[in-house]
């Protein structure tokens, strides 16, 4: 599966980039509109696309009818921090394959995504499920996705720090910081938690 995602904020798409990867799922990244669509002219057909709905170039449902025409017969989906409910039937209504807020647990977003890439129509806005703090995608920064990253491949906190170039105190903050996100004792309990979440 391939997947495009467009966010005008680099974290998000870095985030989206290692949460979707490590379940096995080709991610392509894009900023803007005019990017997305140039992507879309330069690769094989995805199998989905998903859009910040205000990120530049989008003008309103505009991008969203450009991606329909011009996106080689992918789904397109939408998604945003907030979103009007009368928008967000519009964009169904315009052939939208659905629309996801920022704030979901990671496994939700897998499975939306899939989901919709498989055909399905998948409108989350009217999904009352809180989900768990550390299971939110934007929760966690770069640099946490990163330390957290190495911990799950067993590295330790010297390995983790000269593989980023940082310093081990630098990292070993990281780390308790993840512990502390993630209400877990030590390193092992933080990345099991991740693991549960979907983040890893």
């Amino acid at each position: 599966m391939r997947v495009l995602i467009a966010d005008d904020q680099e974290m998000l798409r870095e985030l989206f980039d290692a949460m979707l990867s490590r379940q096995e799922i080709g991610v392509t990244l894009a900023e803007d509109l005019d990017s997305v669509l140039r992507q879309v002219a330069e690769h094989p057909p995805f199998d989905l696309i998903l859009l910040d709905y205000h990120m530049p170039g989008m003008d309103g449902l505009d991008g969203l009818r450009r991606a329909l025409t011009e996106g080689r017969g992918a789904p397109v989906a939408l998604m945003s921090g907030n979103l009007a409910q009368h928008i967000v039937d519009e964009a169904l209504r315009l052939g939208a394959a659905g629309f996801l807020p920022k704030k979901l647990p990671a496994k939700s977003y897998v499975q939306a995504i899939r989901a919709m890439a498989e055909g399905q129509v998948v409108n989350m806005l009217e999904s009352d499920a809180e989900p768990a703090p550390q299971s939110r995608v934007a929760d966690l920064t770069t640099r946490e996705v990163q330390v957290l990253t190495g911990l799950d491949q067993g590295q330790s906190v010297p390995e983790i720090a000269a593989a980023l170039g940082l310093k081990e105190v630098t990292v070993a903050f990281v780390v308790k910081t993840l512990c502390r996100k993630f209400d877990a004792l030590d390193t092992k309990g933080a990345v099991a938690r991740a693991r549960q979440s979907g983040l890893i």
